[in-house]
């Protein structure tokens, strides 16, 4: 019986209505931890969808050296109150990776949120973050929070919320060949709600992005 052992990913993300893939640059090394894969994977497609990824540019900025340091850069992702259409935003990310060590899953842990949010009182936001591979599509993991004004002055300040998941959706196990660990699926959204037509708004400002980061954990298959 192996113990998962857990590995960080930094990750921040715009959304656009149309998928739109992105250019890869060329991963950097990855040195890995003992107990992790002896080869981690390099990533080799990524592609966006979701009415908070804006095709309008700039749309999508990835961060980070490789698949154990990952980021997006979220420049068009906003939910507003008051108004239904407006107050859920979601942007869903779909990740190849290839190049790891046969023998071994992984899977997303925990998740941390950041932005700029502002809530009147009484007003409400709740962050899901649902990763699932397309070779299994049906295992789900999502990891979630809500923050709440139950205040009486209204709220507007950056904010980093963090979560655990309940449960991991793992890959695929990685066979001989081009240590493919499958399509990674994770989809970021966010629920904006009011009782009445109090404001509420969440994603950049002037001096911040909105921003995720991901902990993965790994065992052997």
């Amino acid at each position: 019986m192996h113990l998962p052992i857990l590995s960080s990913v930094a990750f921040l993300a715009p959304f656009t209505s149309l998928a739109a893939a992105a250019s890869i640059p060329r991963d950097a090394p990855e040195a890995p931890d003992a107990g992790t894969p002896s080869a981690l994977p390099h990533i080799t497609s990524l592609s966006y969808s979701g009415n908070g990824c804006p095709s309008s540019s700039p749309g999508v900025e990835r961060t980070g050296s490789g698949f154990s340091d990952i980021g997006f850069r979220l420049n068009g992702f906003a939910a507003s109150l008051p108004g239904i259409e407006t107050s859920t935003t979601a942007c869903q990310v779909h990740l190849q990776a290839t190049g790891c060590t046969a023998g071994w899953q992984v899977g997303i842990q925990s998740a941390t949120i950041k932005g700029h949010l502002v809530l009147d009182p009484g007003a409400s936001i709740t962050w899901y973050l649902t990763s699932y591979w397309s070779e299994n599509a049906a295992v789900t993991n999502t990891i979630t929070g809500t923050i709440s004004n139950t205040g009486s002055s209204r709220l507007d300040q950056d904010v980093a919320k963090s979560a655990n998941a309940g449960a991991v959706a793992w890959s695929p196990c990685t066979r001989g060949g081009d240590g493919s660990l499958g399509i990674l699926n994770v989809n970021f959204r966010v629920a904006l709600d009011a009782p009445g037509k109090q404001y509420g708004y969440f994603g950049k400002d002037a001096g911040t992005a909105t921003a995720e980061s991901w902990n993965y954990v790994w065992r052997q298959c």
